[in-house]
């Protein structure tokens, strides 16, 4: 007696084995492709989703003459770079680049990039300006209010071919404006990330109650301090120093407070690009910058050395070597008094 043989058995009949002999090749073909589309999506996202993932491992930048400080994913490379006028030594601009790559060891181009721009002698705008920005709808998408720490203002979507996000926010009367690229959801996360921890520096200005054109400073020169502030003859200069300034008995650290300087001494250079060239310190120190102090050509430049974190403004007059220091313990209070020395620059004169 014979089996009848199980129904499945039907679908084995050569004409219908066809179809599914062409719905396998067409796998074989498709499968490796889609597998192949997930792994370059997963490596082209995957710096980014790096990023937002270690937010909660970040340092804190002070923006100095700015004002502003920002706490970032340590791993992402931060750039600062101030404008000075040469010719008054004012700020008139300052951009500055948070990114996933050129910095030493990594690669010189990535995804991600957060472009901040200043520029603080432009004409004075309120909100509402900046709220003009809903009306440009030919370039922009997806308007909306947004706040960065203490500062308002409107986020937006740019369009074009490689469209990025824009933040507009109100900081100072002037408008700073903060560009993301590539314009994905994962830079534009990490990136609101950031302007979340954004904050305001306290800063200590100028005003009408100042001294100007004291004994210690002899008949060479002078120039403008906060009232109240102390200030003494020091060997070959002069030094002035915030109510709070302390510093530490023996190895003479600076504890808290600034303290603004002026040394003099002879020297044979006729500029002073010459001077701290011929210097093997000086003449290794980077990103120095032109001014005008005194209707003098100058120099500016920052350091760090042997424990001494200072701004130096220097320049030549009659073969004496005129310096100009800033010094200050940290970014912090190096951001909280930059007023007090950028007027201090304004003022100095020759007498």
């Amino acid at each position: 007696m014979s089996l009848a043989k199980p129904s499945f058995i039907l679908y084995t009949h050569p004409m219908k084995k066809i179809p599914f002999i062409i719905i396998g090749a067409v796998l074989l073909v498709l499968i490796p492709i889609y597998f192949y589309i997930r792994l370059s999506l997963r490596e082209d996202s995957s710096s980014v989703e790096r990023v937002d993932e270690n937010v909660s491992s970040e340092e804190e930048y002070v923006f100095g003459e700015l004002g502003i400080s920002l706490k970032v994913p340590k791993n992402l490379h931060v750039i600062k770079s101030p404008g000075f006028n040469a010719s008054t030594g004012k700020l008139e601009s300052y951009t500055f680049y948070i990114q996933n790559y050129g910095y030493e060891g990594e690669p010189t181009t990535g995804d991600f990039q957060m472009y901040g721009l200043y520029q603080p002698d432009l004409p004075e705008i309120t909100l509402e300006d900046i709220a003009e920005i809903k009306d440009d709808t030919e370039n922009y998408v997806n308007v909306r209010e947004f706040s960065a720490g203490p500062l308002q203002g409107y986020e937006a979507q740019q369009k074009g071919e490689r469209p990025s996000y824009i933040y507009s926010l109100l900081h100072d009367g002037r408008i700073l404006k903060i560009a993301v690229s590539q314009g994905t959801e994962a830079n534009k996360r990490v990136a609101e990330k950031i302007l979340k921890t954004l904050d305001v520096l306290q800063k200590v200005r100028v005003g009408d109650d100042v001294e100007t054109t004291i004994p210690e400073m002899g008949s060479a020169y002078d120039f403008s301090y906060p009232k109240g502030w102390k200030v003494s003859g020091v060997v070959n200069g002069t030094s002035v120093t915030s109510p709070d300034y302390k510093i530490s008995e023996g190895k003479a650290v600076l504890e808290a407070g600034i303290e603004l300087a002026v040394y003099t001494k002879k020297s044979d250079s006729p500029t002073i690009n010459e001077e701290l060239a011929s210097n093997p310190i000086t003449s290794q120190i980077p990103n120095k910058t032109d001014a005008i102090v005194a209707e003098q050509n100058a120099i500016r430049y920052e350091y760090s050395y042997e424990g001494v974190n200072a701004v130096m403004t220097e320049f030549i007059k009659d073969g004496v070597r005129y310096s100009l220091r800033y010094r200050f313990t940290d970014e912090n209070s190096k951001n909280v008094y930059m007023g007090v020395y950028e007027e201090m620059l304004r003022t100095f004169k020759l007498l």
